[in-house]
C-alpha cells in the first residue's frame, strides 16, 4: 500500500488548488464558512453531540483539514459538547505540515498551527493525534479510500464525504466505496456533502440513508443531507469484541512495560485500577532493563511486523514527551548485517519498496555519515531511523505506575482468574480472592497462559542476556546502533551489548553468552578489538509462534466460555518498548467502545482469538 504526498498551489482566484486533480480544496465563497454550513449544519451539529459521552465523525477526503478544524473549533466553543470527540479521516494524498499552516482559513489559523505541530510522518497507516488532553482524537488514515474502507472498525455518528469533484476524482465517489463506509453508520447517523450527483445520492439511499436535497452554500444552489434509517437492522461484524458496559474498575496483572501502559491508559478514562505483581517492585521482570532501543522494523514488503512497529512508534511519541529525562530520540542507526542486505536495501529504496520513505522517518546512510551521527564508524552502511532512539525502561515503567495513581500490590502472585456474575476475580494459589473488578488485563508475559483456564495460548520463553561492559568502553558511541545485535551507550554511561536468544533447552554458559555478545560488537565496529564484560542483565522474552504480540479481549473458548471483561497484553518478544503503548490503547478502546487506532487486518493479526478454539 502506497500513498502520494499531495501538492498544492494557488489558482488565479487565490484558492488552494490541487494540480493532480485540477480542482480546488474548498469553495471560493470561503472554506470555513462552507464547512460550517455544509458539514456541521448538514449533519445537525453541534446539537447532535450535546450531552453524549462520545461522538464519532468519519470524513473521506481530509485535504487541508478544514472540516476537522472547523469541527474542533465548534466543539470547543460548545459548553454542552460531548465528553469525547473522535474524528476518523481518510486521505490518500496527505499534505505537509507547512501546507496545513500556509493555506488555512483565517478563522482557523490558531487551530491549524496546533494541528501542524502534531502532524505525523507521511507513511501509510493510521496516525492518531490527540487534542485537549485526549478528549479530542483524530485518526488519520493515510491510504487510498479503497484501502481504508477495509481497515475501518467501529461505528460513526456523522459522515462528511468531501472529496474533489466526482468528475475529477471518481474513485472517492464510487458507489461501492460509499456503501462500504456507510456500513459503519450507527442508527440515526447523519451525513452531509456539497455533492448532489444522482449516482452518489443513490448509493447513500441503497446504504440505508434517507436522502434529501436542500439549499446549498454560496454559488452551489443545492447540497445533500441524509439520516441513517435502514429498513433492516444492521448486523455488525463481531471480529473484535467490545465491552458491553464501560468498566469503572480494573485489575492489571503485571507491573512491567505492558501493565504500566494499561494502568495509565485506563486511569486517564477514570477507571479505578489495581496493579498486582509477583515481584517486589514495578519492572522487576524483563522490564528491569536499564535502557532499551525503540525503533520500527523495516521490511521491503511492508509486512505486518513493519506496520505494527510503525504504529507502535507513532503511539509512543506523545507518551514519551511526558518523560524527557528518560528518553533520547535523536535517531538510531541500523547497520546492514552484510553486503547482500545493504544491496537489497539500496534496491528497495531505488524502487520505492514498499513505499517512498520520508527522510524524517527512514533513509539510507553510509558508514561515513553514520560515524558523524553515532561517534564511531560502523563496518557497513545501513539505515537511519529518524525519531527512534533509547528509553530508560525500568525508570519509565515505575514513573508510569506512579503517574497512573493505581493501587499497587506487590509480592503477590495470582494463581487463577474466575467470573462471579459480571465481576472478574483474581485469586491466589489457594483460591482466596486477591482483587475483584469489572475487568482484568493480564500482562504477565508467558505466565499469562497459566491464568486462562481451558485455553492453550502457545507462548514460549526465550532467555536474553545483555553483556554490560566495563567503564571506559564504547565512550565514543552516542546512543544506540543495531544490526547483528545491538550496542547502547546511555546518557548516564550505562553500556550494554547484546543480546542472546536462548531457548529453554539450549542455554549458553556465561562465557559463551559473553562471547556471542562481544562478537556482535566487533561485527558492528571491527576497530573495537578489546572490550571487557563486567556482568550481565538477563530477562525472558515472551514469544508467540507468529512472532506478533497477543493483545485484546479474550473471546469465549472451550473450557472458558465466559471470558467477558478479560483482556491480555503479552508476547511482545524483543519489542516491548515499541508495542506496549499501542497494546494499551487497543485494549482501552475495546473496553470503552471507542474507535481503535489500528487497521482492522492488524487487529486480526494480534487478536488473542487467533489461537483459540470457539466453544461448541
Amino acid at each position: 500500500m502506497t500513498i502520494v504526498q499531495g501538492k498544492i498551489s494557488l489558482d488565479d482566484r487565490g484558492c488552494a488548488y490541487s494540480p493532480e486533480f485540477g480542482d480546488v480544496y474548498a469553495s471560493k465563497d470561503g472554506a470555513y464558512e462552507q464547512s460550517r454550513f455544509v458539514f456541521l449544519g448538514g449533519t445537525q451539529l453541534p446539537e447532535r453531540w450535546q450531552g453524549r459521552d462520545q461522538f464519532t465523525i468519519v470524513e473521506n477526503g481530509f485535504g487541508l483539514g478544514t472540516n476537522f478544524l472547523t469541527t474542533l473549533k465548534a466543539w470547543r466553543e460548545d459548553p454542552q459538547r460531548s465528553g469525547k470527540l473522535f474524528y476518523l479521516a481518510i486521505e490518500g494524498f496527505p499534505l505537509q505540515a507547512s501546507d496545513i499552516k500556509t493555506f488555512a482559513s483565517l478563522s482557523l489559523k490558531a487551530e491549524a498551527e496546533e494541528l501542524a505541530a502534531k502532524w505525523p510522518t507521511l507513511t501509510p497507516g493510521v496516525h492518531r493525534l490527540t487534542f485537549d488532553e485526549g478528549r479530542v482524537v483524530l485518526d488519520l488514515y493515510f491510504m487510498p479510500s479503497s484501502a481504508a474502507v477495509k481497515k475501518l472498525s467501529g461505528a460513526f455518528d456523522a459522515f462528511y464525504p468531501d472529496g474533489f469533484s466526482p468528475k475529477k476524482n471518481p474513485e472517492m465517489w464510487e458507489p461501492r466505496l460509499l456503501k462500504a463506509i456507510c456500513s459503519h453508520a450507527r442508527e440515526g447517523a447523519t451525513l452531509a456533502t456539497w455533492c448532489v450527483a444522482s449516482a452518489v445520492r443513490k448509493a447513500f439511499t441503497e446504504a440505508g440513508f434517507t436522502i434529501q436535497k436542500v439549499p446549498g452554500f454560496g454559488h452551489k444552489s443545492e447540497m445533500t443531507v441524509g439520516r441513517f434509517e435502514p429498513k433492516f437492522k444492521h448486523r455488525r461484524s463481531t471480529t473484535f469484541l467490545n465491552s458491553a458496559e464501560k468498566p469503572q474498575s480494573a485489575i492489571v496483572i503485571g507491573a512491567g512495560l505492558a501493565g504500566s501502559a494499561v494502568a495509565c491508559e485506563l486511569a486517564r478514562r477514570g477507571v479505578q485500577v489495581q496493579v498486582v505483581d509477583a515481584g517486589p517492585v514495578g519492572a522487576s521482570g524483563a522490564s528491569a532493563l536499564r535502557w532499551g532501543v525503540v525503533h520500527a522494523q523495516p521490511s521491503g514488503d511492508d509486512n505486518q511486523l513493519f506496520r505494527l512497529t510503525r504504529s507502535g512508534l507513532e503511539m509512543l511519541r506523545e507518551e514519551l514527551l511526558c518523560y524527557p529525562e528518560l528518553v533520547r530520540t535523536e535517531g538510531l542507526y541500523q547497520m546492514a548485517r552484510d553486503g547482500a542486505e545493504l544491496q537489497k536495501w539500496q534496491q528497495q529504496f531505488a524502487q520505492l519498496k514498499p513505499f517512498s520513505f520520508p527522510k524524517d522517518f527512514l533513509r539510507l546512510m553510509s558508514a561515513e555519515e553514520a560515524e558523524s551521527k553515532i561517534g564511531l564508524k560502523p563496518r557497513l552502511g545501513g539505515l537511519w531511523h529518524e525519531g527512534a532512539g533509547i528509553v530508560a525502561v525500568a525508570e519509565w515503567v515505575r514513573a508510569r505506575l506512579n503517574r497512573s495513581g493505581a493501587s499497587l500490590l506487590f509480592n503477590t502472585r495470582v494463581g487463577s482468574l474466575s467470573k462471579q456474575g459480571k465481576n472478574c476475580q483474581a485469586k491466589d494459589a489457594f483460591g482466596q480472592i486477591i482483587a475483584e473488578a469489572d475487568a482484568v488485563v493480564v500482562c504477565c508475559a508467558a505466565e499469562t497462559a497459566n491464568l486462562l483456564p481451558g485455553i492453550e495460548l502457545p507462548l514460549t520463553r526465550w532467555k536474553g542476556r545483555l553483556s554490560l561492559l566495563c567503564e571506559g568502553a564504547l565512550t565514543d558511541l552516542k546512543g544506540a546502533v543495531t544490526g547483528p545485535g545491538y550496542a547502547i551507550h546511555s546518557p548516564d554511561d550505562w553500556i550494554g551489548v547484546g543480546a542472546t536468544y536462548e531457548s529453554a533447552d539450549k542455554q549458553m554458559s556465561s562465557e559463551e553468552a559473553h562471547g556471542k555478545n562481544l562478537s556482535h560488537l566487533t561485527d558492528l565496529f571491527p576497530q573495537l578489538t578489546e572490550a571487557d564484560a563486567a556482568g550481565f542483565y538477563e530477562g525472558f522474552r515472551c514469544v508467540a509462534p507468529d512472532r506478533l504480540p497477543v493483545v485484546g479481549q479474550v473471546p469465549a473458548a472451550e473450557g472458558f466460555p465466559n471470558a467477558t471483561g478479560i483482556y491480555v497484553s503479552c508476547a511482545m518478544g524483543s519489542r516491548g518498548t515499541v508495542f506496549n503503548e499501542l497494546a494499551a490503547k487497543v485494549i482501552a478502546a475495546q473496553m470503552f467502545n471507542e474507535p481503535i487506532p489500528l487497521e482492522a487486518d492488524l487487529l486480526c493479526a494480534i487478536d488473542p482469538g487467533r489461537f483459540f478454539k470457539k466453544p461448541r
